[in-house]
């Protein structure tokens, strides 16, 4: 075949030139088709975006608005209750602040959620925004791979261009920061008519006493199937008091009452209950029963002074005390033979049975004579064997004396183990 001639040549090349650049041109135009389309996507996906976003936005404010009347301390409660789902919100809807209270007070008590309603929103929200976005980029990728070698320089510009134009969503952020408040209308405090009221309900509780005819003597007295009720009142009432209520005691059971038939109401004064006042008495009188306990070496009362302060949210007098009775723990431990002895000669011994008398007491360690200094037979003779044998141990103890083990009673007889007891405490062993 012999050469093209250049005219041919150049009809040819013009050709290949003149399809190549049609096929640029078509993917210029697909391009422009693509943007827009990808344009239109966008405010599409953009719009439900929006209407997704103000009804979450709608959601919280109305969670807000019936916190908002509840008041801050039935947040949990209303949290409980509506979990996840904001068609619970619809349960509150014309109800007053108090008939709202009123019906969270049924779920006060169940677990919280993991999660709070307005958290639970939010991030709701965040998963849609990431969801329709990437709807938005799938749909500015359509185009992508459909170039070729001649026009892939426009593909790849194209789809930079598309990219720019249509962006990424424009996203809002929910007010997730949110306080409650005191509660809409929420009873704070009681008037002379509901404390004369309230205290009418408790009067109640009390009947006429009678004799044994039947005549009435005079006296009022609990009746019998309101015992438990005015027992619970009672404690309530003084505990007020003590930590710090400055009212009545009809004042204080009037608070009571108003709080057990009106779960809503946070009374300023219902705080006593709980954390007392630094100038409350009962500072005072859990001074004074420490001390007491402090001079009898009452370990367990002094423990009870401390867990009732814990009880009364007064951790400086808890910290104080606790490390009084520690002192005191170390102390006692460092007494002396002769301290112990001298304190149970002076002070008695109370705790000892009546039928076991010095004379009669078969369980007492044996008299020893090395240790006649301190305990000589006619005081060993006054002490209990307990007293005796804390004595000769501290004396052991004091003196560097090796114990000899006591006898083992494994596998014995209930009597035979006791006879080896008896032995072992004889010898000083036990």
């Amino acid at each position: 075949m012999g050469l093209l001639s250049s005219r041919t040549f150049r009809q040819i090349a013009t050709g290949a030139l003149s399809g190549i650049e049609e096929k640029r041109q078509d993917m210029r135009d697909r391009i422009d088709t693509y943007r827009e389309r990808a344009v239109n996507k966008k405010n599409d996906i953009q719009k439900k975006y929006n209407e997704y976003f103000d009804e979450e936005k709608a959601n919280i404010n109305a969670f807000k608005t019936i916190a908002t009347a509840a008041g801050e301390d039935y947040l949990p409660a209303l949290n409980s209750f509506v979990g996840t789902d904001p068609s619970r919100l619809s349960v509150f809807d014309r109800m007053s602040p108090d008939d709202i209270r009123t019906e969270l007070d049924k779920y006060k008590d169940v677990a919280p959620t993991d999660t709070g309603f307005i958290q639970a929103r939010e991030e709701k929200l965040k998963l849609k925004e990431a969801e329709l976005n990437q709807n938005l980029q799938d749909q500015v990728g359509l185009f992508k791979g459909t170039s070729s070698l001649f026009t892939r320089d426009i593909e790849r510009r194209g789809e930079k261009d598309i990219k720019t134009e249509v962006g990424t969503l424009e996203s809002q952020r929910l007010r997730g920061d949110f306080t409650a408040g005191a509660g809409l209308g929420l009873k704070t405090n009681l008037r002379l008519s509901e404390v004369q009221n309230n205290y009418s309900i408790y009067d109640n509780y009390y009947m006429d006493e009678l004799n044994k005819i039947g005549e009435k003597t005079g006296n009022r007295v609990v009746n019998p199937q309101f015992q438990a009720n005015v027992s619970q009142i009672d404690e309530q009432a003084q505990r007020l008091i003590d930590n710090g209520f400055g009212g009545t005691q009809i004042e204080a059971i009037a608070e009571i009452i108003e709080m057990m038939n009106n779960p809503s109401y946070k009374g300023t004064n219902l705080q006593f209950l709980n954390k007392a006042s630094d100038a409350s008495p009962i500072l005072e009188k859990a001074e004074d029963a420490f001390n007491i306990a402090l001079e009898e070496r009452n370990i367990s009362k002094m423990e009870s002074v401390i867990k009732d302060l814990e009880t009364r949210n007064r951790p400086d007098e808890v910290k104080i005390y606790t490390d009084r009775l520690e002192q005191f723990k170390k102390d006692e431990a460092n007494l002396s033979a002769e301290t112990i002895k001298e304190r149970a000669l002076t002070e008695g011994e109370p705790d000892v049975e009546d039928s076991k008398t010095p004379d009669f007491q078969v369980d007492k360690p044996g008299f020893r004579q090395e240790y006649k200094d301190v305990l000589p037979f006619g005081e060993w003779m006054d002490l209990s064997e307990d007293k005796v044998r804390e004595i000769y141990n501290r004396l052991d103890e004091e003196r560097g004396v090796k114990k000899s083990r006591a006898l083992t009673t494994e596998g014995l007889s209930e009597s035979e183990a006791e006879f080896v007891d008896k032995i072992n405490t004889a010898l000083g062993l036990s």
